[in-house]
């Protein structure tokens, strides 16, 4: 049934981007400057997970570039050290020549010592950045701006460095969940483009629509897995049942994929409220766990963000809002191993 596999895929980059016009005017204006040759001024895209914050960043981005030349580097923050993102950004970089087997600061002087021409270094998932630090050396080098993709922005402007001038107050694109028509627009894109004709009609493609509360991450797998499962039970075509059976199979794909995403330490606190079983732990406990387990263990403050980027994955869950001491976390699908390698998965 399919034709295109890829087109299913998280990194796969659309022709047209259904309700995000407003979204993609907004960055256009914060990146004018950059293409008439002047350093762009930095912003924020927040919003919930599924909403179209990468996706829309790639998009204006990649056609900056064939347009007027504008480099750009994507990096994740996610579990990476300062040099790590620093050497993402220098490969980038179409000034720094040779960046292999640099330290930090030869990555910082080369990246200091290119021409001020205009470079955007998109930094996603800046809620899990954990080296703030490297804010302060890409604001200090001339010709950079910031595109900072988060989920909230109050949490993530708290692990500002003082030094770091006008990144609390740049701009802020707001990312609200798609309708349902323009979830019907992305859905209808991927069958054209991915699937053999007449594999599934408008009603089952409304049906997925309405079931994914405006999560394009959401629809598109649920869509990929009522394929997949009208595959493997020999269907020529999607039938209600396989559409009635997608969506818990999108979820765990989707909490695999994002598990994997993840740091090792993130991967040691969801281990550590796995094993707890269905009673779950309670924060102290979770956070003596995790130190006896880690090697290289973070303060408490830094497994407060660990838990709450699982949860915010729908990894874990508690019995409270989150923030009591006496809260119990246990894992949402408890059959979902972490990985046991130490990085991530781009």
């Amino acid at each position: 049934m399919f034709s295109r596999r890829e087109v299913f895929t998280e990194h796969f980059l659309p022709r047209d981007l259904p309700g995000r016009g407003t979204q993609l005017n907004e960055l256009s204006d914060v990146l004018e400057p950059a293409a008439e040759g002047e350093p762009a001024e930095s912003c924020w895209m927040i919003g919930s997970s599924g909403a179209g914050k990468t996706s829309t960043a790639r998009y204006l981005l990649e056609e900056l570039s064939v347009d007027y030349g504008i480099g750009f580097a994507l990096v994740e923050c996610v579990g990476a050290s300062r040099w790590e993102l620093l050497r993402d950004i220098a490969a980038e970089h179409p000034s720094v020549p040779q960046h292999n087997g640099m330290g930090t600061t030869q990555l910082l002087t080369e990246l200091d010592d290119v021409e001020s021409e205009p470079f955007v270094v998109v930094l996603d998932e800046f809620d899990g950045l954990e080296v703030p630090e490297v804010l302060v050396d890409l604001t200090n080098i001339e010709g950079i701006s910031l595109i900072c993709i988060g989920h909230d922005k109050a949490e993530a402007i708290a692990s500002i460095p003082n030094a770091v001038k006008g990144l609390r107050h740049a701009p802020e694109i707001w990312f609200e969940p798609y309708s349902v028509p323009s979830m019907m627009e992305i859905l209808r894109a991927r069958v054209d483009t991915g699937l053999q004709p007449g594999v599934i009609d408008d009603d089952q493609l409304e049906r997925i629509a309405d079931e994914v509360a405006g999560s394009a991450r959401y629809g598109v797998q649920s869509l990929r897995s009522a394929v997949e499962l009208g595959e493997e039970r020999g269907h020529t075509s999607v039938t209600d049942e396989d559409v009635g059976d997608s969506f818990d199979h999108a979820k765990a794909r989707i909490r695999e994929q994002l598990l994997a995403s993840l740091s090792r330490q993130h991967h040691i606190v969801y281990r550590v409220i796995r094993e707890a079983g269905e009673e779950g732990l309670r924060p102290a406990e979770i956070m003596e766990r995790y130190r006896e387990r880690s090697d290289n263990p973070r303060g408490r403050q830094a497994v407060v963000k660990y838990r709450r980027k699982l949860q915010r994955y729908d990894l874990v869950a508690c019995d409270g809002d989150g923030s009591s001491r006496w809260d119990h976390w246990w894992a949402v699908d408890d059959q979902l191993k972490a990985p046991l390698r130490g990085r991530r998965v781009a």
